[in-house]
């Protein structure tokens, strides 16, 4: 790598010298290029000379030019080197040598080699067949700690890695038996007990019992202040291993949506003796009971192994490779011509060289288009003073953002504009008439005038995902006289509200999937929705997520929670901007291919059939 650094340094410089024509140079002006003394310089030479990368004629007498032949080609030489790094995981450190020596061509080139190493790949590993996935991902993983995870690609990991006490099944909307192959629960849903499958095994081969079930949901409960999740278990009141196999839950009041709760991935079962020897390092090195273990995590890349122990059986794909290219101009990758399995999720010019794919090899691909969409959200934080705190700004930002503008203005997979998290609900019907009504710009000018508003600069925060949409808002703003602030914040910070800086306003995306715990997470943890509500909304939403959880039938619940959405939208603590589609793009060779409720491809439903690639090739 240092011989390769020290040629490309030479050749950037002397990049007017044609290959193979000697031109004259001195030691001491090597030793001011590699920035290093004369000695070591010469030292350099002899390397690059014994692999015939340069030609050196050294000159007589101190001081005197030598002459120097540049023969190795620089691009090959570039790109060589790039592709070893990313093969060793360096993703990184690959990136930064094309962005610091790649010209346009060579860029290009690597491009192409990355696309065509993407996708579903067979090899052979010890004479043995192996499948393995890789695809690019356009954002860091910030912690695979179950009970931690905040981004929805982070839990769709943690989701691979770990096992709940219980599964739900989204299509069948039922809960199904996982570590629990039983429970029973009294009358009045306040005592559950679980009866625990045998021999389930950690990846670090210790069998699974009742102490670690009732160390995981514990370790939440007890401590709200570092799990944002800790509400989904406030109300139990105690947790007891009757034995090794036996787990009793004592809740406070009914709550008919706990074993829902229970299905999620901060309740994830984690092994006792691991978190507590270093809880600081599980989101990095994290043990659970999945079908995939975690091999390896950097910088760059996330390598998943399938974990050939795991109770529900082996997955089919024996690896996934994750590359992880946070600052990558996400066109650049081109899809692969066949064997490939990538998500858009928000990325306009992915989703368009996926649909140029299609095109291309239209009998071959499959394409499903699904609505996980990324809602485009903008939260303001009623915990903090400024012109925000007034309804009548609020409702003044609500009309001035016109998200029909905004999808023409941006593009992109900002598909229409958004209502709220549920398409349609009585109760909603009198609030969507509402939001009809469009005002002119006189009228959103004698909002912001019975506001109050002085010409304060409200702040903004969000993540690079989202920098288009809030500079366009910005721009937005500042035709009615609004000063904005913009503040592109790191996402992993986004995990932890208190690691915030003060501001005035949020902007981030959150995918719905009709799931009311979802629904209930966002109202609930002051890292989504919580800082939007001042005291009495507050108030008023807790009464209605008491009687949504006390409350056993789903569509009694629904009601609930419409309710909710009404007194948000009412208040405009929460404006709703637009809805961004996912779409998935993926060869005939790959069965079993199925979204999650993440808008995630399940890495262990996925199988490979040989004959189709056979036909291909």
């Amino acid at each position: 790598m240092v011989t390769v650094l020290h040629f490309l340094e030479l050749r950037s410089f002397f990049q007017q010298e044609d290959i193979g024509k000697p031109f004259p140079v001195t030691i001491e002006k090597l030793a001011g290029i590699w920035h290093c003394t004369p000695r070591y310089a010469k030292l350099i030479v002899r390397k690059l000379a014994g692999l015939n990368w340069i030609e050196w004629k050294a000159g007589r007498g101190r001081g005197n030019a030598s002459l120097m032949t540049l023969h190795a080609d620089y691009d090959e030489i570039l790109l060589a080197e790039v592709k070893l790094q990313i093969d060793k995981g360096d993703v990184k450190e690959a990136m930064e040598l094309m962005n610091r020596y790649g010209q346009a061509a060579v860029k290009d080139q690597i491009m192409d080699w990355l696309s065509e190493g993407m996708g579903f790949l067979r090899q052979s590993v010890s004479n043995r067949s192996q499948d393995i996935m890789r695809f690019p991902v356009y954002r860091t993983i910030v912690t695979l700690d179950p009970g931690l995870v905040y981004y929805h690609f982070d839990a769709h990991l943690a989701g691979q890695i770990f096992n709940t006490l219980v599964h739900y099944d989204q299509n069948s909307r039922s809960i199904l038996p996982s570590i629990a192959h039983a429970w029973e629960s009294s009358q009045d849903a306040t005592e559950w007990t679980f009866y625990l499958k045998k021999n389930v095994l950690f990846h670090h081969g210790r069998e699974l019992t009742a102490h670690d079930v009732v160390f995981s949901l514990n370790r939440l409960r007890l401590h709200p202040d570092q799990y944002e999740a800790s509400w989904m278990f406030r109300d139990i009141e105690q947790l007891i291993a009757i034995d090794d196999r036996t787990v009793r839950i004592l809740l406070k009041e009914p709550n008919y949506l706990l074993l829902r709760l229970l299905a999620t991935i901060p309740a994830s079962i984690v092994p006792e003796e691991i978190v507590r020897k270093d809880e600081g390092v599980f989101g990095e090195k994290p043990i659970g009971t999945g079908p995939f273990q975690l091999v390896r995590l950097d910088e760059g890349i996330c390598i998943l192994e399938a974990f050939p122990g795991h109770f529900l059986g082996r997955p089919q794909l024996d690896r996934v490779e994750i590359l992880i290219f946070p600052e990558l101009d996400m066109g650049r990758l081109k899809e692969p011509n066949w064997a490939s399995v990538m998500v858009s999720h928000g990325v306009q010019t992915k989703a368009q060289a996926l649909k140029e794919a299609v095109i291309r090899d239209a009998q071959d691909w499959c394409d499903l288009e699904s609505f996980f969409s990324c809602c485009n959200l903008l939260v303001f934080n009623q915990w903090k003073s400024g012109p925000h705190n007034h309804l009548k700004f609020r409702q003044a930002l609500d009309q001035l953002i016109d998200r029909d503008q905004m999808i023409a203005d941006l593009g992109g997979d900002r598909i229409y504009p958004a209502k709220g998290f549920r398409t349609y609900h009585p109760v909603l019907r009198e609030v969507r008439a509402r939001e009809n009504e469009q005002l002119c710009h006189a009228e959103i000018m004698s909002l912001l005038q019975e506001s109050g508003y002085q010409g304060e600069t409200l702040r903004l925060v969000t993540t690079p995902y989202h920098k288009e949409d809030a500079l366009w808002i910005q721009d937005r703003c500042s035709s009615y006289g609004i000063h904005m602030e913009v503040d592109v914040r790191d996402p992993s910070e986004f995990a932890n509200r208190d690691c915030l800086p003060e501001h005035d306003c949020q902007l981030f995306g959150n995918v719905f999937s009709n799931d009311q715990i979802s629904e209930l997470e966002m109202y609930l943890q002051k890292n989504y929705f919580l800082p939007a509500f001042d005291e009495a909304l507050a108030r008023a939403i807790n009464k209605e997520i008491c009687l949504t959880l006390q409350e056993p039938d789903r569509l009694a619940r629904e009601h609930h929670l419409a309710k909710i959405e009404v007194m948000i939208k009412e208040n405009d603590a929460v404006l709703y901007l637009v809805q961004k589609k996912t779409l998935t793009f993926f060869h005939k060779s790959l069965r079993g291919v199925s979204i999650n409720s993440s808008g995630w491809l399940d890495f262990h439903k996925i199988w490979f059939q040989p004959e189709a690639l056979q036909q291909q090739l």
